[in-house]
């Protein structure tokens, strides 16, 4: 799929034979942890479907707990198009950039 404007290619939907749930757990900082494992998921499904290809497409639904509803955000906001404004390799720049403003040291 070569340009901006390609489009990604999925199953029809189930209709309820299969519910696909994506649960991302809490944890902080911590959060850069799943936000890897899911940015290497995404690029494994890139290779399949092309580049466009997010994980908010292979999931029916996505949640998450404290930080884990943060990486949901990410995944799943849509831009004017309704694709995911955030890609998964994202994340952790985000983690790396915002952490000390989401998640202060008090000492």
């Amino acid at each position: 799929m070569e340009g901006t404007n390609a489009t990604v290619r999925l199953q029809p939907p189930t209709y309820g034979n299969l519910i696909t749930v994506l649960s991302i757990d809490g944890g902080g900082i911590r959060g850069i942890i799943p936000g890897t494992i899911l940015s290497f998921l995404e690029e494994e499904l890139q290779k399949l479907d092309g580049e466009d290809a997010r994980l908010a497409d292979y999931f029916d639904v996505i949640a998450g707990t404290s930080t884990g509803g943060l990486v949901t955000a990410m995944l799943t906001a849509p831009n004017e198009k309704n694709r995911p404004v955030f890609a998964a390799k994202d994340i952790k720049d985000f983690y790396l950039t915002q952490c000390p403003k989401i998640f202060p040291q008090n000492r």
